[in-house]
């Protein structure tokens, strides 16, 4: 593969049924960037539970736009979801659920964050004046996720 840059994009709303176009995509790229079965599966669950938490708590349960692009290079993969929803502010983040130490119950809440960090090597999110971009990005090259995950508000 050469080392320009390639996108994929598409723009859904937020019903379920259109989760399995998300899926594909993650699929297609991660076909394309060599990786595992294991590794696309792993992406597959957190852009599914970012288009979850999308629909679920951004549109509320109701239908809404969702963009999606995926990029890659040699060395990086990057999915990105925008919404148009109410933007939600650093503060509302950070009152999500981190992860527990170890012995601590895990309590519903923010698991799916929790997920996400553990699949990507960084969650960011960006709150724009008419919605959020999220933006999912896995390091190529690393077989397995770091220890310590980076997640920026």
């Amino acid at each position: 593969m050469s080392d320009s840059e390639q996108i994929m994009s598409c723009r859904l709303n937020s019903s379920c049924e259109c989760i399995g176009v998300l899926i594909s995509m993650v699929e297609v790229v991660g076909r394309r960037a060599g990786l595992s079965d294991k590794q696309i599966n792993r992406m597959k669950l957190a852009v599914d539970e970012m288009f979850a938490n999308i629909a679920r708590h951004a549109y509320h349960g109701h239908e809404g736009a969702v963009e999606m692009s995926a990029s890659w290079r040699k060395k990086q993969l990057r999915f990105e979801l925008r919404d148009y929803a109410d933007p939600l502010s650093a503060s509302d983040i950070r009152s999500w659920a981190r992860p527990a130490a170890a012995g601590d119950e895990l309590k519903p809440g923010g698991l799916g964050m929790q997920l996400m960090r553990a699949v990507m090597d960084r969650v960011e999110h960006e709150a724009l004046a008419d919605g959020n971009r999220w933006l999912l990005i896995k390091d190529l090259g690393v077989s397995a996720p770091n220890e310590e995950h980076s997640y920026e508000a």
